[in-house]
């Protein structure tokens, strides 16, 4: 009866999975076809129905954006989660509908702030590393550097079943994006930045659960995140950015930012801890403006799950970056 039980569950399983590419085939078609505002308003209604089905995200939404905001504003924290919830739905069809045509189309209604510091990035001829979190687009953000003619990589794992993996990474190649398997030796990486191209990552992953990662301060209180683009730029002395694509009104706004160096004191892992910071520090001003935007459904900082911080702040090696979230 067990094995039956097991192999049942592993069948029902595998057919989950493979309805995953179907289900993006069908998703895209519907998001393409549909007018554009009718499309974002059925996903934002969808994504405020799973804020309430939902009840682990909800409460983990709820319990970041109570952090953010502070004893003083925490009552406003369940109306930012919901709201954060209907923007992920709104962001699915943005993704659903990717393609280097429709980039090129949204080029047109984006406002760039800070592009300068690009230039003088690439100047350096050191590479550059683009740090994000789970604001707004990034995806759409590196796809948009891409089709300008900027040398984007994004670290992507290998999806499952694998036709769903060859239309992601398809659709990524449309909008001009190279993509770099997680499995890919460090060197590969390496090379990205001594050709004087550009790698980009996301780093607001919660890593506390595992103690990995090194520990910064982020609103105020202490976890843990990846300190890969931290090793990465001080190994290199690639140039490091911080950036967000968010939605404004019917367009949208790309922001980057210049991360705050560090001045190297030879203790290598205080200084990918203090870059790390540094970065976390960017990112945080881009969520106080736009925290409607971000989208983070699990427990950010360790007292959400009854743990406490470690002070350790050992560095992450390169692979252990996190990238853009798959299409």
């Amino acid at each position: 009866m067990g094995t039956a039980s097991g192999g049942q569950r592993s069948q029902g399983a595998g057919t989950a999975i493979g309805m995953i590419y179907w289900l993006h085939l069908l998703g895209r078609r519907l998001a393409s076809t549909l007018p554009l505002r009718l499309s974002y308003a059925l996903a934002a209604r969808g994504g405020t129905l799973v804020y309430y089905l939902w009840a682990s995200k909800r409460r983990h939404a709820v319990a970041n954006f109570r952090q953010i905001l502070g004893p003083a504003g925490a009552h406003l924290a369940p109306r930012l989660a919901r709201a954060s919830f209907a923007n992920y739905g709104r962001y699915l069809v943005d993704m659903l509908r990717l393609s280097g045509r429709e980039c090129r189309a949204l080029d047109g209604r984006l406002v760039v702030d800070g592009l300068e510091h690009i230039a003088a990035a690439f100047a350096r001829g050191r590479g550059l590393i683009m740090v994000g979190a789970h604001l707004g687009n990034s995806d759409l953000g590196g796809a948009i550097f891409a089709t300008r003619g900027y040398p984007v990589h994004v670290i992507a794992e290998r999806l499952h079943p694998p036709r769903w993996n060859a239309l992601v990474q398809a659709t990524r190649r449309d909008c001009g994006l190279r993509v770099i398997e997680t499995t890919a030796h460090p060197r590969e990486i390496l090379r990205v930045l001594r050709r004087n191209e550009a790698l980009c990552l996301l780093v607001d992953r919660p890593l506390h659960q595992d103690g990995a990662g090194v520990p910064v301060r982020f609103f105020g209180a202490p976890t843990r995140v990846p300190a890969g683009a931290a090793t990465l730029a001080l190994r290199t002395g690639a140039a490091l950015l911080a950036a967000c694509l968010v939605r404004v009104g019917d367009g949208f706004r790309l922001e980057v930012r210049p991360v705050r160096e560090v001045a190297r004191s030879g203790d290598r892992a205080a200084d990918v801890q203090q870059l790390t910071q540094h970065v976390m520090d960017a990112l945080a001003e881009f969520i106080r403006r736009y925290p409607e935007q971000w989208f983070m459904f699990r427990p950010m900082w360790p007292a959400h799950r009854g743990a406490t911080a470690s002070s350790s702040a050992d560095g992450d090696p390169v692979a252990s970056s996190h990238a853009l979230t798959p299409v």
